[in-house]
This record gives C-alpha cells, sequence and structure tokens, in this order.
C-alpha cells in the first residue's frame, strides 16, 4: 500500500489528479494522524448478497410490494468506495478513541447526505494479508464480506495466487422491520 500511496505515476497521486478519487487528511493540531480516499463505485449483488441484505425478512428499503423483487434484481447498485483509510499507529493504539470508526461513521454520513448521486452502499477492498488484516475492523463496522468477493479469491487461491484483499460491503441506508 506504502508503494501505490508514494508511486507518482501509478498510484494515488495519479487517481487524484485525474479525479478519479479525492482525498481527505485528518489532522490533530498540525499533525496528520489519519486519512482516507473515495471515489464512485458499483457494487454486483450475487443471490447469497442479497439474501444476507434481507436475512430475517428485513428489507433494506420501503418499496410496493409489487415492485420489491425487481429492486434486487438490479445488476449494480450505487456505491462510495473507501479506497484507502489509514490511522496513526498511535490512534489504533487509543483505547477511549476509536478514530477509525468514527471515520467511517463520517464517510457514511457523507455518501448519506451526497446530493450528487444516491448511494445505497459503501464498499472497501479490505487489507487481508498474514501481516496485517483490515477485515476485523470493518466487520466491527457493520461490513459484510462480498459473496462476489469470496468467489475471485477461491479462484485466486485455486490458481495459485494469495488473496490480498476481501471485497466488503455495508448498507447504508435504514432497514426497515
Amino acid at each position: 500500500m506504502d508503494d501505490f500511496i508514494h508511486n507518482q505515476e501509478n498510484g494515488l497521486a495519479k487517481f487524484i489528479k485525474y479525479g478519479l478519487s479525492n482525498l481527505w487528511l485528518v489532522y490533530e493540531g498540525n499533525k496528520v494522524v489519519a486519512f482516507f480516499a473515495l471515489s464512485k463505485d458499483a457494487l454486483v449483488l450475487n443471490s447469497d448478497d442479497i439474501r444476507t441484505i434481507c436475512r430475517d425478512g428485513k428489507k433494506a428499503v420501503t418499496l410496493p410490494e409489487q415492485d420489491d423483487d425487481k429492486f434486487w434484481e438490479r445488476e449494480k447498485f450505487p456505491a462510495i468506495e473507501i479506497d484507502y483509510l489509514a490511522v496513526c499507529k498511535e490512534k489504533r493504539e487509543e483505547q477511549d478513541e476509536h478514530l477509525g470508526t468514527a471515520l467511517i461513521a463520517k464517510i457514511e454520513q457523507f455518501a448519506l447526505t451526497d446530493r450528487l448521486s444516491a448511494t445505497l452502499f459503501l464498499t472497501v477492498e479490505a487489507l487481508d494479508t498474514e501481516k496485517y488484516s483490515a477485515v476485523k475492523f470493518y466487520r466491527c463496522c457493520g461490513f459484510e464480506t462480498s459473496e462476489k468477493g469470496r468467489i475471485q479469491n477461491y479462484y485466486r487461491i485455486r490458481n495459485g495466487e494469495q488473496p490480498t484483499t476481501q471485497r466488503m460491503y455495508k448498507i447504508i441506508i435504514p432497514i426497515d422491520t
């Protein structure tokens, strides 16, 4: 990830230069303690993902009954992707302040109030390596692992590759009961 962030030719700077991603810096005084980058995304759901969202008879949106099933037949759903989220080590180790969790909540609020386009989901390719995994953090923030991502990782492993991320999503509109 460091290489991608510092790579001026093909890294994060290029994504920002071309408007593909937007970067936010979080300061404490004059010190950067966190940053995140966001971009527009589209989430493709399979039937297992939809069952997860609609589990126990809950529906994510209130629609007239005759339209409910058709809504979930869509191929893609609008999302905002968390391209990068990094919190300095000192802030990650603080027990009473959860800066990463607070940033996810702020990103969610931003997505819900985005006037340019409707957003139903937050997505992330959560880093998942032997050295470090962000999957547990994102699960604590309400993200689910995408079934499509699991299938892609299965084929990567089968082809001798070691996956380094897990595709995850979080529905951000209120779930009606």
